[in-house]
């Protein structure tokens, strides 16, 4: 809720390249999101390196306002939360970094969606 204070809700001013800046760092978030699961030979991650070519697409042609809801939608660990793991759920020994790293970037997912349905 702090970026959409600072940028819009307390005579804050934004633009297309406030836009554009959320959309870099969603790309530099997603690109070690994929690295990082690409490095351990995670099956899933055709899944965000899809998404996230998307969002580099959308910064070198332009967005409308659906380009940015389908880009801004969350990304999902394709194994148990941390609740789960810690009750014996299977996952890979390399989830609770990769958590983080989805958390990364959902947290910029969170202000494209925040600026898109104001």
């Amino acid at each position: 809720m702090g970026w959409l204070r600072r940028h819009l809700l307390h005579g804050g001013r934004y633009d297309e390249r406030n836009r554009r800046d959320q959309l870099r760092r969603y790309v530099v978030r997603g690109d070690r999101l994929v690295a990082f699961l690409t490095e351990h030979g995670d099956p899933h991650v055709a899944r965000v390196q899809e998404r996230v070519d998307h969002a580099r697409g959308l910064l070198e042609h332009g967005w409308d306002r659906d380009d940015l809801l389908t880009v801004a939608a969350p990304v999902r660990a394709p194994w148990p939360n941390g609740k789960g793991r810690d009750a014996g759920a299977p996952a890979p020994e390399y989830a609770d970094r990769a958590d983080g790293l989805i958390e990364d970037l959902n947290a910029v997912a969170l202000e494209l969606r925040a600026v898109v349905e104001v």
